[in-house]
């Protein structure tokens, strides 16, 4: 058992956004030592990895680029996070009898072949170590699932699905295997995605792993949606007509009989074609006696947090599943492990004051009253308008002018001016759009109840959710 005095002495492999939150969470775990680093190119050798890792302070631990280095250490474990796998270097690692936990699109070996899977597997006995993949999906999700099972008598499917709108992160280079912005048909995409996709065949071997069966084979399909008009992804050219949302369902078939499904539903955007509820969250369905379905949220209630703390949030979740595996994976048995070989992950208590959450969200299904408003006589003018985040007020400035046919208008905030649409009055009802491109492109629609200089509220803001919000005349 590792413990403060007797740490586990740990190796980041490389220092990109996601190694980078895991380094910060090996720095603050007792029972974890940071004994080195690797940086994958020269000009990050040398440095010190307080810099590297946006620590803010220097700790007086510099990276390498040279394997050697690593190796000469003899640290308990590699926490391996490149982009790309490398098959051989793992291999090396696992020789020389260094336990090693991945992120590398890794959890059986089902995606990486067989031959290179029994490398590895052979590699892991002759040095007596342990190979450990996770990630929050591939991996913590399907553990999750696997467990919400304990209750039922029997199971007849079980049904992972992640839908996301991923636009927030759709710049980060693993996402340059997946196509966006390809024309709808273009040739191969669907078994590009496949391939893509392939450690999700890792997970659906590891959810029969838990449930202890063998598989008669694994197969995955595809489907796409389209953009409606020319998108405003970060870091990526998706016009209309083109690939802005991915399907791709890997299923596992077991006695002639679909019995896992594990699924990624992605876009980037709201506007597309066919149009897909996106629930933002993780969705496990385990059809059996009896049915259990749950709704598993990540993503944070405050969704108004500065674009870098999202970001953050985004790269640590591949991160800490890894992270928290250590102790596990370092006491386990030689070889290839998943969940179902090592006791509970969990991550480490950190006692603390919660703050109280001042401003809760408005739920989706929740009506906006049509009756106690006095009406809109006259609209016109400017409007100091406060959308109720759980960290305050966001403000803006609506400025409405009457027309022949209703009203035009502008809103504004965060440095931006922009046209008001659709701005609909239905006796004290009124309703209307403002599109925004800080911190990303989204459509936020306004319905609201107007009552002589107020107006009350929701908001729905994109994929981030839906707001209370005020209106107040200030002319």
């Amino acid at each position: 058992m590792s413990t403060s005095a007797n740490p586990i002495r740990v190796v980041q492999w490389t220092t990109g956004k996601v190694a980078s939150e895991a380094i910060k969470a090996i720095l603050n775990r007792p029972n974890l030592e940071l004994v080195g680093v690797f940086a994958f190119s020269k000009e990050k050798a040398g440095l010190d990895v307080g810099d590297l890792a946006g620590l803010g302070k220097k700790i007086n631990l510099k990276a390498t680029d040279k394997f050697d280095d690593i190796i000469a250490l003899k640290p308990d474990c590699v926490v391996h996070m490149p982009l790309h796998p490398d098959v051989d270097q793992m291999c090396e690692l696992l020789r020389a009898g260094i336990n090693v936990v991945t992120s590398a699109s890794f959890m059986t070996g089902y995606g990486y072949g067989d031959a290179k899977r029994k490398k590895l597997e052979d590699a892991a006995q002759a040095g007596g170590a342990s190979l450990f993949g996770s990630g929050v999906n591939p991996g913590w999700i399907n553990n999750v699932a696997s467990a919400a099972s304990g209750l039922c008598k029997e199971v007849n499917l079980i049904r992972i699905t992640e839908s996301f709108n991923i636009g927030l992160w759709a710049a980060d280079a693993n996402q340059n295997e997946l196509g966006w912005g390809r024309p709808a048909g273009d040739p191969n995409h669907a078994d590009d995605i496949r391939s893509a996709t392939l450690p999700f065949g890792d997970a659906v071997e590891v959810v029969a792993k838990m449930y202890g069966i063998e598989l008669d084979t694994i197969r995955c399909e595809v489907d796409f949606a389209h953009a409606t008009e020319d998108l405003d992804v970060p870091g990526r050219d998706v016009k209309k007509g083109t690939v802005a949302g991915i399907h791709a369902k890997w299923l596992g078939v077991y006695q002639g009989h679909p019995v896992i499904d594990c699924s990624v539903q992605w876009t980037v955007a709201e506007e597309i074609t066919p149009p897909w509820d996106i629930a933002m969250a993780y969705q496990v369905e385990i059809l059996g006696t009896p049915q259990v379905k749950m709704k598993i949220d990540i993503l944070p209630d405050d969704m108004t947090l500065p674009m870098e703390e999202l970001m953050k949030i985004g790269f640590m979740f591949p991160a800490m599943p890894v992270v928290n595996a250590i102790p596990a994976v370092v006491a386990a048995r030689p070889g290839i492990v998943t969940y179902a070989d090592l006791k509970p992950v969990t991550s480490v208590f950190a006692p603390k004051a919660m703050p109280k959450q001042e401003m809760a969200l408005v739920e989706a299904d929740e009506p906006i009253p049509s009756s106690g408003g006095n009406g809109a006589a006259d609209l016109a003018g400017k409007w100091q308008i406060a959308v109720k985040g759980p960290t305050g007020p966001q403000l803006t400035e609506l400025r409405l002018e009457r027309t022949a046919d209703g009203y035009t208008g502008v809103q504004s905030g965060d440095g931006m001016d922009s046209p008001v649409e659709a701005f609909s009055v239905d006796g004290a009802n009124v309703s209307w759009i403002n599109r925004v491109s800080k911190p990303m492109k989204l459509k936020v629609t306004f319905t609201g109840v107007v009552d002589g200089d107020s107006i009350t509220g929701k908001c729905k803001a994109g994929f981030m959710g839906k707001f209370a919000f005020t209106a107040s005349r200030i002319n």
